[in-house]
């Protein structure tokens, strides 16, 4: 895991300096080449206020850097109502007997932009739109495979 300092109050101010350390993990390549891999199954998991799960197979999932997640926004009202009421959620990516759990939190919702522009342009030959983008960070990483290390925090 990496640690980052971010300073909680805003420039300026009279008031003592508070920081905090946000600790985020990074996501094994061979975790982000299966992820990008042709016939590699990406689910995204989400629960809103009440808990109740609520798993999608989504293709726009990527790791743009080994802390960090992304989804467009493409068919999920469900998902996107409950990441607005609960700031965690996992992905899954299995591929065969190999599968990992990538558990985020921080959802950034982006509408707009050259990067939601260029995942759309990938969508358009098939026919889909990404109303937004969202983008997490990776909070811990575990092996989920048909393996005696299944359930092994990794990252």
């Amino acid at each position: 895991m990496t640690d980052y300092i971010h300073d909680t109050n805003p420039p300026n101010t009279d008031s003592p300096i508070q920081n905090t350390v946000i600790r985020v993990a990074s996501i094994p390549s061979n975790v982000i080449e299966k992820m990008n891999a042709q016939g590699t199954v990406k689910v995204l998991v989400t629960a809103g206020k009440d808990g109740q799960p609520h798993a999608i197979v989504c293709g726009t999932i990527m790791s743009p850097a080994p802390d960090k997640m992304v989804v467009g926004e493409v068919l999920m009202k469900k998902s996107a109502a409950n990441l607005a009421e609960n700031p965690k959620a996992s992905f899954m990516i299995a591929a065969g007997m190999e599968a990992w759990e990538i558990d985020v939190k921080n959802p950034v919702r982006i509408d707009s932009g050259a990067d939601l522009d260029k995942m759309n342009e990938a969508l358009a030959p098939i026919h889909l739109h990404a109303n937004a983008m969202w983008v997490f960070d990776v909070e811990a990483v575990y092996d989920q495979g048909a393996n005696p290390n299944a359930g092994k925090q990794i990252a």
